[in-house]
């Protein structure tokens, strides 16, 4: 990687702290955005239907998010794509996921994630050209409605996940935000109704998107990263720098999550409320090596009582009822998965102490695979 680049990832690392310590990032369609902004900075590119940036003429709107807004483009003739325009005041965090994406594809990995075609600048705004994608697998289990997803298509996208995730940790990458919202189905595909009136897709090969917020090992591992609930709990804790078994925490999170068909882990601003659901789920208790080096707020919440073998003091004193019976009432994994086998795996992946939590390579010998 040239030092040029170096230096923008570097830079971009110093300010990541704070932008990666809110909840999942929110997306509006064209309708619900009103376009107000303090500064033009946060301003949406404003389009009109059939104009041309560069060599692609704007088909339609396809959405708003917080990076900024993605239309649906067609080529002179050619196929359509995916142009992401970027707010103005996110371009160095683009520019960072460029560099992850053109790597990857030198790699030769563009089959498993989304393939970045070129990127360029009109009218002061940094364009992204991508191949089109299926929808989420967020929105799928949206459509289910709460209702966990076949066996199989949990066996298959959790594979396809670990496989590819362990070739981006092969390359000493961490992808720092693995979250449904984030893989998307290849083929643009509506879904249809299968077994038990369940939405499924017809094409389950998925790629990875979101690579804006990946680290190299040689960058700083000491921010806060992940979607909370999705967040492991070295991360949480600020105990040490985390590394790409932060990643599998994640991974494991939706895995249970597509099993389930809700969030394992269902807590929102609340990270007290999280750490105890993390002790309660898992039946494990935060150890002392990593409850003596926690920062931030949550550092006040460990007791050095050494007789109990119990660190994290729950409730604190101004935790309000709703979450003490929310915590009370969460039943553990062993009572949440009933397959053994997934069980296991997920017991696995889900260790609270990153040294014990497997790897992606080794979650897929697991005998969860061999059926």
């Amino acid at each position: 990687m040239s030092s040029k680049v170096s230096r923008r990832r570097s830079n971009r690392r110093s300010n990541r702290k704070q932008k990666y310590s809110s909840t999942t990032s929110s997306i509006v369609t064209d309708d619900e955005s009103n376009g107000s902004s303090s500064s033009d900075d946060d301003q949406h590119y404003k389009y009109r239907k059939g104009e041309y940036i560069r060599d692609y003429k704007v088909k339609r709107h396809i959405f708003d998010g917080t990076f900024g807004r993605v239309l649906k483009v067609k080529r002179r003739n050619s196929k359509t794509f995916a142009l992401k325009i970027v707010r103005r005041n996110h371009v160095e965090s683009a520019q960072s996921e460029a560099d992850v994406l053109f790597h990857l594809k030198r790699k030769g990995l563009s089959r498993n994630f989304v393939e970045l075609y070129e990127c360029f600048h009109h009218k002061g705004y940094y364009c992204m050209v991508f191949e089109r994608l299926g929808p989420s697998l967020y929105e799928l289990m949206k459509l289910n409605k709460n209702h966990g997803i076949p066996m199989t298509l949990i066996r298959s996208i959790s594979k396809q996940l670990l496989k590819y995730i362990g070739q981006l940790h092969d390359l000493k990458i961490v992808h720092t935000d693995l979250k449904p919202e984030n893989i998307l189905f290849s083929k643009n595909y509506k879904f249809k109704k299968g077994q038990q009136d369940l939405y499924l897709p017809q094409d389950d090969r998925i790629k990875i998107i979101d690579l804006g917020g990946a680290v190299f090992d040689y960058e700083g591992h000491d921010c806060i990263i992940n979607t909370r609930q999705y967040r492991a709990p070295e991360v949480q804790l600020q105990c040490s720098e985390w590394n790409h078994k932060s990643d599998v925490w994640g991974i494991a999170c939706i895995i249970a999550e597509m099993y389930l068909g809700h969030l394992l882990f269902q807590t929102r601003k609340n990270e007290y409320e999280h750490m105890a659901l993390v002790e309660k789920i898992t039946e494990q208790n935060f150890p002392y090596q990593m409850t003596s080096n926690a920062k931030g707020s949550l550092k006040q919440c460990f007791t050095k009582n050494f007789s109990t073998g119990k660190y994290y003091i729950w409730p604190q004193e101004n935790t309000t009822k709703e979450s003490i019976l929310k915590v009370e009432n969460q039943k553990p994994l062993r009572e949440l998965i009933l397959d053994p086998l997934l069980r296991d795996l997920l017991q696995k992946m889900l260790e609270i102490e990153p040294y014990k939590r497997i790897s992606c390579h080794e979650a897929l010998h697991h005998q969860f695979f061999c059926h």
